[in-house]
């Protein structure tokens, strides 16, 4: 048996639209309405209570009943007898007996339903003259909005967004969208519809529907935030960075685009923690923002890599130049001040390449890898400094990216190799003797040609993987000296260049010392070659990797000495047993000894020995003997060779002639 209006158990009544009065009501009805008889409730007269804004809303409701069968819901505040109540309503269509189009309300209290309803639903109309001035707002529009309103203008924030809705009013008679809105308490989200309507005298009017909808905006928008915002500094992320280069792009601006690298940032991390670490990159963000002019967009691109893009709207060329210098300039200085922890300071640089668009590129990947390669050239000129993009450079980055795709798998595909180059102690009677073998490393790759051992190095540091490189080299190395031993000399040592990465590996010592008991060999069969840089860093602390290796039996030398520090500072705190002279200065040697004369007194005076490197003629040979220097290595004495060839060729005491 199917249930009657009069026996549902929640509010159900008939409004007469055209007489101002509740036609028809059941008992829940009676109860909202604070009436004690259905008789008494048809009696009120609901038209002076109307606001015009109430009255057009309703007479919306009675045309789209009588155009089709549809149904609304929406949160409606009624004062029956001074007692404010909120109730959430469908609208329905009744046709009474006259043919005459009615309102059916189910409602429900709001206090039974969740609170996104009823924030959401709540229906604040108002009504305004075709100019945009009030006429009259129901009570939740005056609650919420404030009785200071006179006007549209006066609580729709931006002029854009009211100028759209009179051109959409004007062009369709309807608009509706989410628009920010000035209430009682501030800003405030509402979602808004306004449609062009007549009064009872066919005068044209606006009508608002306001929605409260602040709290799912700021969700929206807070979201929005966190997907193109570094959650660390504030900044734009990535994501972040695409839109507003498109933004830029779309609105047709050129731009400068600084692309930022910091120097030194990982020796924080390791010295200081990564929180420190964190706080700088959050003091890096500051200064950035402090510096940039308005309207930039300034992202962290990932780890201690940033972005300043400048939107530019300069009169000529020549504008553009010194602006963009400029503002370079004082981002390496404002970067490479200095930072602090607690009261203790702490260095930084920065390196920047700088891009332009669409001068270098009209392409928004591109210009992101053009500034990339200027910051990396403006790394190899030196560090803090910036960089220009020229064409061509960021060749060195793609080239990078196919060696690291390749790399990444060149051990397991057996394509790494090593070639060793004697050392020899060369006598004054012509008398040779191989003391020891430089392992070097090789990668045959057919895809890519002439890689060299630099860029394998500097790629494979890049990508994380030289620990795994290094210790293949270490194992083959003294595997490969038990042979050069057995067709060489009984008495050769090895001796294997090592990157400053290895020296932060905590247990690198005991993996060579591992490695070593393994092949049957001792410490002092063992030379680990580093730079000056990478020693001096490490010498700082009293339990250093290069401490321990000596303190095993290990010798160290050092590499390339004469292009770090070079200074006696620092020259007595290394524990190295020879120090091995650039190249550079084996080219002056015959036109100048007396550098090499002293470089060898200063060696010698720090208990190492000398040893030099880029022998390439006899002359050479010949005047490093008159320097008092016999420890010589070079093409002019031995090229590297694989191990296969030392075991054919049986080589002894011969050096190549």
């Amino acid at each position: 048996m199917p249930i009657e209006l009069k026996d549902l158990t929640i509010p159900v009544w008939i409004y007469d639209i055209d007489n101002y009065c509740i036609h028809w009501a059941n008992q829940p009805a009676l109860e909202l309405w604070e009436s004690n008889s259905l008789s008494e409730l048809c009696s009120r007269d609901f038209k002076q209570d109307n606001s015009q804004a109430v009255e057009a809303r309703v007479r919306e409701y009675q045309r789209a009943f009588l155009e089709s069968n549809v149904s609304f819901y929406e949160n409606w505040h009624f004062v029956p007898k001074g007692v404010p109540k909120s109730v959430f309503c469908q609208f329905s269509g009744y046709v009474l007996d006259n043919n005459r189009m009615a309102l059916l309300i189910q409602g429900m209290p709001t206090a039974k339903l969740g609170h996104d309803l009823q924030v959401n639903l709540t229906a604040m109309l108002s009504d305004y003259t075709v100019e945009g001035r009030l006429i009259s707002g129901n009570p939740p529009f005056l609650n919420a909005m404030g009785r200071r309103v006179a006007h549209l203008q006066d609580m729709i924030l931006s002029p854009a967004v009211l100028k759209t809705i009179y051109r959409s009013l004007s062009q369709s008679g309807r608009y509706e969208d989410d628009v920010l809105m000035e209430g009682v308490n501030g800003e405030h989200w509402y979602h808004l519809i306004a449609a062009n309507v007549q009064d009872d005298t066919g005068q044209e009017k606006i009508l608002l529907h306001q929605y409260d909808i602040h709290r799912r905006k700021m969700s929206e928008i807070n979201l929005a935030k966190e997907v193109l915002t570094d959650s660390l500094t504030g900044l734009l992320n990535r994501r972040g960075l695409d839109k507003r280069l498109a933004e830029f792009a779309a609105g047709e601006a050129n731009f400068d685009f600084f692309y930022i690298d910091l120097d030194g940032f990982k020796i924080i991390n390791d010295s200081f923690g990564h929180g420190v670490g964190d706080q700088v990159l959050q003091t890096v963000a500051d200064r950035l923002l402090d510096n940039s002019p308005d309207n930039s967009a300034v992202c962290r691109f990932g780890g201690d890599e940033f972005v300043v893009v400048v939107p530019i709207h300069l009169k000529s060329m020549d504008d553009a130049v010194v602006d963009k210098d400029a503002l370079a300039d004082q981002l390496v200085k404002v970067l490479s001040n200095s930072y602090y922890h607690d009261t203790q300071p702490m260095t930084l640089s920065a390196s920047v390449g700088v891009a332009q668009y669409p001068q270098d590129t009209d392409d928004l990947t591109n210009i992101v890898l053009y500034a990339d390669a200027a910051m990396y050239q403006a790394k190899r000129l030196g560090k803090h400094r910036w960089v220009n993009y020229t064409a061509g450079i960021e060749q060195v980055i793609l080239r990078q990216g196919v060696i690291a795709q390749s790399l990444s798998r060149a051990q397991s595909r057996g394509e790494l190799e090593l070639y060793y180059q004697p050392i020899w102690e060369v006598s004054r009677d012509g008398s040779v003797n191989i003391l020891s073998f430089e392992a070097l490393l090789r990668w045959h790759n057919h895809d890519i040609p002439d890689v060299t051992t630099e860029e394998v190095i500097q790629v494979a540091e890049s990508i994380g993987i030289i620990n795994d490189i290094e210790c293949w080299v270490v194992n083959q190395a003294l595997t490969d000296l038990l042979y050069l031993r057995a067709h060489v000399s009984p008495n050769v040592t090895m001796s294997i260049n090592v990157s400053a990465v290895h020296l932060r590996e905590v247990r690198f010592p005991q993996c060579l010392s591992e490695a070593l008991e393994d092949k049957g060999l001792s410490p002092q069969d063992l030379i680990i070659e580093l730079t000056e840089s990478a020693l001096v860093e490490n010498m700082a602390d009293h339990n250093s990797v290069v401490r321990q290796l000596v303190e095993q039996g290990i010798n160290i030398s050092i590499d390339d000495f004469g292009t770090g520090y070079s200074s006696l500072a620092y020259l007595h705190q290394i524990p190295a047993t020879t120090a091995k002279i650039d190249r550079s200065f084996v080219e002056q040697v015959e036109s100048n000894t007396q550098p090499l004369r002293h470089i060898r007194s200063l060696i010698e005076a720090h208990g190492m020995k000398a040893l030099v490197e880029g022998v390439e003629t006899q002359e050479q040979k010949d005047k490093l003997l008159d320097c008092g220097i016999t420890l010589q290595q070079g093409f002019f004495l031995g090229r590297p060779k694989p191990l296969d060839y030392y075991i054919k060729n049986k080589t002894t005491g011969n050096c190549e002639q």
